[in-house]
């Protein structure tokens, strides 16, 4: 029988994202909307052990070379299945009946995890074109917040940081004895890294990915940064094996792969979206984006939206498109290289013409 903390589960609804069967560019999932090349995928499955499926995994290798990669000691590291691992663990560990988690919008996990355990969420709502100051972040988080899940940079609207400001509010979250998890999934396209605080701070803890500089969503591989005093309670509720260990040999390939394929595959990326980004604008429309691996852009009304979303769709092409609240009228972009989003500026500069 389910415990009555969880009985509401029964009728909290978690359905699955359907794939049209039309997708040519697949842009509104902020994954690598293209493919490694064939002869990075040729060395990693070529070199996988015959052991790799037969024995349990064995994280230590991947750790040990992360741990390197980032410049910490291992200790510092607990590997996750993705950052939302960590969002439901820190959840777990921290919140009880009563207690508040603070997020930022953008991300649907916070949300569904705060459903599962009951706890009272605060949203804080970004707006494009509106920066939002450490000071006034602070100002909306309420007594018994006990966790401040704060993305750096935010998606769809960047709201991006730097480490002075990051260093201001890990310092009033530590006087109000708040943890600080600093979502940093889209590191490596732009923004900063809270990282150096966790030697500074003992309740701030880094989230990141495999998933959006490294390309690697379909690997559900990540890893959380941070002190003893946080990192221990992590490590003793782990699972007995934190990730498969495919992904553990994809991600190891990644890391010796970086600066020959994963750190231009980011550049190109970034190149793309400053593209796409700057043309919108030369057009005299508003765009955001300098931070992460995709754009915001901004349309005239909601039946405008509509128009372009569907010739979009009929040419294969799928984004995200918002209707109410602060994002009415947007369209997010997933980028990729430029000759991508020179493709796509073409298709939403034909639509306009049909529906000015």
């Amino acid at each position: 029988m389910t415990l009555s903390r969880f009985a509401h589960l029964s009728s909290l609804a978690r359905p699955r994202i359907a794939e049209p069967d039309n997708v040519r560019l697949r842009l509104q999932r902020n994954e690598k909307p293209d493919s490694w090349s064939p002869d990075l995928l040729a060395e990693i499955f070529n070199s996988i052990p015959d052991v790799l499926v037969s024995r349990y995994p064995d994280p230590s290798e991947f750790q040990a070379r992360l741990a390197q990669f980032l410049g910490v000691a291992e200790g510092q590291i607990v590997v996750t299945s993705g950052i939302d691992e960590a969002i439901r663990t820190l959840m777990l560990l921290n919140c009880g009946s009563g207690d508040r988690v603070a997020y930022a919008t953008g991300y649907a996990m916070y949300d569904v995890y705060s459903k599962i355990f009951g706890i009272d969420p605060v949203r804080i709502e970004y707006r494009p074109g509106e920066f939002l100051t450490p000071e006034a972040l602070c100002d909306q988080i309420p007594e018994n917040t006990k966790v401040l899940f704060l993305p750096n940079p935010n998606q769809p609207v960047e709201n991006c940081f730097d480490i002075g400001q990051l260093r201001f509010i890990a310092s009033w979250c530590d006087k109000h004895g708040i943890i600080l998890a600093v979502d940093e999934a889209y590191h490596f396209f732009g923004g900063p890294s809270a990282i150096p605080l966790t030697k500074e701070f003992d309740n701030v803890l880094v989230l990141r990915s495999f998933s959006k500089a490294f390309g690697a969503a379909g690997l559900r591989l990540g890893y959380v940064v941070a002190g003893s005093m946080q990192i221990a309670p992590l490590a003793a509720i782990r699972l007995a094996h934190e990730a498969n260990a495919l992904s553990l040999h994809v991600g190891l390939r990644l890391l010796d792969h970086f600066e020959s394929h994963v750190l231009p595959a980011v550049q190109n990326i970034c190149a793309g979206r400053d593209y796409l980004r700057n043309e919108w604008r030369g057009q005299g429309g508003q765009a955001w984006g300098e931070h992460g691996n995709f754009v915001l852009l901004k349309l005239r009304d909601a039946a405008q939206l509509k128009h372009i979303d569907s010739d979009l769709k009929s040419n294969g092409t799928y984004v995200k498109a918002s209707t109410g609240g602060p994002l009415d009228g947007c369209l997010s972009i997933t980028c990729g290289p430029r000759p991508m989003m020179v493709e796509v500026f073409e298709q939403l500069m034909e639509s306009m013409k049909r529906h000015g």
